[in-house]
């Protein structure tokens, strides 16, 4: 026998023994062990041994190897094979079996099956640590003794190493792949191979024996094995003419399949496996009801939809292709994935060579990311819808395009035209109301936003979007509270968007109205809503806003300073403005608007500045630190934007009580960085000092600034009071009794004046 006719009839005992076909096997197998090729093969003796475990035929084994070792003292292939019959048979114990093994290595030297029978002994008595070492010097004397792989990854599995255990088993499986059972691919090529010898049992078992290992190891068949098993064998029965047999199993098949598609609890890589399936045994029309039920899934996985969609169509399939991507498209308008399958068919089906118009529509984007010409934009935009005048896309593109040169009605004529191709779009939907809202429309726009639910599971983006839709809706309808509702939640999540702040200013003052003598809107809000942003008065702008802040009206005067600040960036007022009327607010939200800021291109010491100053309009000192220390260390900052947060922090450091030499210092760097303003730095200064006991000198600078400030009226009062002067103290700290707490700062002075003025409580200096 030559080696290529041994190797060849060894796959087929490895495949008989795989769909239990042990006899026969046994056969080959016993004639194989006589050959040149395989006569001192331990891995081929191993798999004799093994048959023999099935056939219970080991104790004849037994006495065939010990004859053999009688009859020659130095085979140590039978040497290893009498002990390796009686360790598979439990004719010996584990620890007799290693000292056997460790004898014949003694006598004839190391080989691979010697350290592979250590290790299975020692592996079941649970020595593990030890069992690993033999398998691994089983497998460096010879790299394709697949056993050993098996014990190294049972090994690991049961330390808990499961991903080495996934190596070593997936190295036992290319080696052996007839070893393992459960193995779809495995099982179902085997059956092909049979099929075409004409071994049509050996075909039908290949495919039983999988759902065999599934109820004996899981004590369950999955449904789409069971599924796969009736086809296959009905197609063998076809093959061998056994027509009754053949549409009994395809009847079983198809009410398996009835049922899968009529559940919602199988999972797409299920359904898929079921579609290909049906595909292999010419059930396409039932095929194609699966690939729908997947792409009609709201949680569809791209990779899947990619799958589908690639099959059908290079396999030129355009028709099934369409009708498919028609009814993803229907529950998944928006899903990318799906829209550009449903493109794809579409053109297909229309015939439009698909690498050019897709090569455009590439181009396309990058001229609109570029902001190109928008002459070139709607040369390129008429060129694909020449080719193909079908596309949503290109007639929202050009629909845009038309609205921004000014001519309204032939963007009407597009949008229209792509909301009726792309109606169950949200994206446009969204798109072709804000439109039709813009020219007037609004029973129409109502419609189309009524329409639209399920607003909890919407994007992010669109969510916004309808939202801000709604509010402009309301507030051309009239019903300002409802507007402001709704443009408060789009708020919360982008306060920064000058679009919403505009509306916003707009609802507050139709909201405010009728609280003032005066009107409060003003040509730039009117501009701005128009979206123009050319010859804004911002003079005007300003000077409405003063009225509005003296009228206590803080929503709209916080709403306005947001505006001023985003269109005003270069110079420091807008920001003080802002802070300013942040504070007086509500400091806490305010807060989270400047955070959200630090997200934008915003980002800068004058944002870390305003920071600092609402956590220390909440008081919280340290928190407010933190940010302070921030502007000191960014890159862009300047001596003013340092100036002001050194003083700044020496102020949070003297009503913390703390670091007071540090308070000093940090005051009058300030001082000397400051070019103009001196009054906060000089009176942080003399609080600083009023704190380290310095009174002498902090007289000195409280004398001069404006006598009536509460803060330098609180620390005059102090150095009296630190002076012994309690009586003059009370006097000048009376006024502050009475002053209204309109900020954590004034309630924290007269705090402090009650705890000297009636608990006539130490004063306490730092030395």
């Amino acid at each position: 026998m030559k080696l290529s006719e041994a190797n060849a009839q060894l796959d087929f005992v490895n495949k008989l023994i795989f769909v239990k076909e042990y006899k026969r096997a046994q056969d080959i197998i016993e004639e194989l062990i006589t050959s040149e090729h395989y006569a001192t093969d331990p891995l081929v003796h191993l798999r004799r041994i093994e048959l023999g475990t099935k056939l219970n035929s080991l104790e004849n084994l037994l006495l065939q190897y010990q004859a053999e070792v009688e009859k020659s003292s130095n085979n140590n292939i039978a040497k290893i094979c009498s002990v390796l019959v009686q360790q598979h048979g439990e004719m010996i114990d584990p620890e007799d079996a290693i000292a056997e093994f460790q004898s014949i290595m003694k006598s004839d030297g190391p080989h691979a099956a010697i350290y592979y029978g250590i290790a299975f002994s020692l592996e079941m008595t649970g020595n593990f640590e030890r069992a690993l070492y033999n398998y691994q010097q089983c497998t460096n004397l010879d790299h394709n003794w697949y056993p050993s792989y098996f014990g190294i990854s049972q090994i690991h599995y049961n330390m808990g190493e499961d991903e080495k255990g996934d190596h070593y088993f997936f190295l036992f499986e290319e080696l052996a792949p007839y070893n393992v059972y459960g193995n779809f691919e495995t099982h179902r090529k085997l059956s092909q191979e049979f099929v075409q010898k004409e071994e049509y049992d050996l075909a039908i078992k290949s495919i039983v024996t999988l759902s065999e290992w599934w109820m004996e190891n899981k004590g369950y068949c999955p449904l789409e094995i069971q599924i796969y098993e009736r086809y296959a064998t009905g197609h063998i029965f076809d093959i061998q003419g056994k027509g009754q047999e053949a549409e009994q199993r395809r009847n079983q098949a198809s009410l398996l399949v009835g049922r899968a598609l009529e559940s919602s609890e199988e999972s797409e890589a299920v359904l898929y496996f079921i579609a290909k399936t049906l595909e292999e045994f010419s059930e396409l029309e039932m095929a194609l009801s699966f690939y729908k039920e997947i792409l009609g899934r709201e949680s569809s996985n791209p990779d899947m939809i990619q799958k589908i969609g690639s099959q059908f169509i290079s396999m030129g399939e355009y028709d099934a292709a369409k009708e498919i991507f028609d009814v993803a498209y229907e529950n998944n308008a928006d899903h990318p994935e799906i829209r550009f399958c449903w493109l794809v068919s579409k053109l297909r089906h229309a015939g439009v060579n698909i690498e050019e118009y897709l090569i455009d529509k590439e181009r396309l984007h990058a001229l609109l990311n570029s902001q190109s010409d928008k002459v070139e934009l709607l040369s390129l935009l008429h060129a694909l819808l020449a080719k193909y005048s079908e596309d949503p896309d290109v007639h929202s593109h050009i629909g845009d395009i038309y609205l921004r040169i000014g001519n309204e009605e032939r963007a009407q004529k597009h949008f229209e035209t792509m909301y009726a191709l792309d109606g169950r779009s949200l994206v446009t939907k969204l798109k072709y109301a804000s439109f039709i809202m813009q020219i007037g429309e609004l029973e129409k726009s109502k419609e189309i936003l009524d329409g639209i639910s399920n607003l909890e599971k919407m994007p992010k983006e669109q969510k916004m979007e309808f939202l801000w839709l709604r509010s402009t809706l309301c507030f051309q309808a009239g019903e300002f509270q409802e507007a402001s509702d709704q443009l408060n939640r789009v708020l919360h999540d982008d306060p920064w968007n000058v679009a919403y702040l505009v509306q916003q200013a707009l609802v507050l003052s139709e909201l405010n109205k009728d609280k003032v003598s005066f009107g409060l809107q003003d040509s730039v809000l009117k501009k701005l809503e128009k979206n123009e942003e050319q010859g804004l008065d911002w003079a005007e702008f300003n000077s409405k806003s003063v009225q509005i802040s003296q009228s206590n009206l803080l929503e709209l005067s916080y709403c306005r300073s947001k505006i001023r600040f985003l269109y005003v960036e270069d110079t420091e007022q807008p920001l003080l403005d802002l802070v300013h009327a942040a504070c007086k607010l509500d400091a806490s939200k305010s807060t989270y608007d400047f955070l959200k800021l630090l997200n934008t291109n915003f980002d800068s010491p004058n944002i870390y500045w305003a920071l600092g100053r609402l956590y220390k309009e909440l008081w919280q000192l340290e928190a407010a630190s933190i940010w302070f220390e921030q502007v000191l260390i960014a890159s862009e900052a300047t001596d003013v934007h340092k100036s002001k947060a050194y003083q700044e922090l020496a102020d949070c450091y003297n009503w913390r009580g703390q670091m007071h030499d540090r308070a000093i210092e940090y005051a009058k760097i300030a001082l000397d960085m400051s070019h103009g303003e001196k009054d906060e730095a000089l009176l942080t200064l003399a609080h600083s000092l009023l704190m380290k006991g310095e009174v002498r000198q902090a007289e000195v600078y409280l004398e001069e600034l404006e006598p009536e400030e509460p803060e330098v009226r609180y620390l005059r009062g102090l150095v009296n009071y630190r002076n012994g002067l309690s009586r003059q103290a009370n006097e000048i700290w009376k006024p502050l009794l009475t002053l209204r707490s309109e900020s954590l700062r004034i309630h924290t002075i007269k705090q402090q004046v009650m705890k000297y003025y009636f608990d006539k409580e130490p004063y306490k200096t730092i030395n």
